[in-house]
């Protein structure tokens, strides 16, 4: 898979996507809807050299593996958001755009949570001088 297959993909959809505006206006809004999805499973599937170098260096950094399992999450989080996002956007709904790019937001933080913990915990045993605090 390459990108130029990527890009081919999307340029298809887009021209059949402007074909089917004028006459169906929601065929146009599901190739646009497909054609994302499509494109986020193929570029999900050239992902598993990187999980394999992001798991050798966590490792190397002597870091726990729910480190990366956090940042997967919050790349799909990342991506599942700016998907149905654009997906308004095209359906002409900036409203819910928003909403989806908000939701997405909220749950990164919601994700981000324990990591902040920890480096408060951290920072508090390093103002204590490094005592369990």
């Amino acid at each position: 898979m390459s990108v130029v297959t990527i890009v081919g993909i999307t340029v298809i959809a887009a021209f059949l996507a402007v074909l089917l505006r004028r006459y169906h206006p929601e065929y146009s809004m599901a190739i646009g809807v497909i054609t994302g999805a499509v494109v986020l499973i193929l570029l999900l599937s050239q992902l598993a050299p990187v999980l394999g170098r992001l798991q050798a260096l966590l490792r190397s950094a002597s870091l726990p593996e729910e480190y990366g399992i956090i940042l997967f999450k919050a790349l799909g989080i990342s991506l599942l958001a700016q998907l149905s996002s654009d997906a308004c956007r095209d359906a002409g709904e900036n409203a819910m755009a928003e909403k989806a790019e908000l939701a997405g937001k909220v749950f990164l933080l919601i994700l981000a949570l324990p990591l902040f913990e920890k480096v408060a915990e951290l920072a508090v045993r390093l103002m204590n001088g490094g005592e369990a605090g």
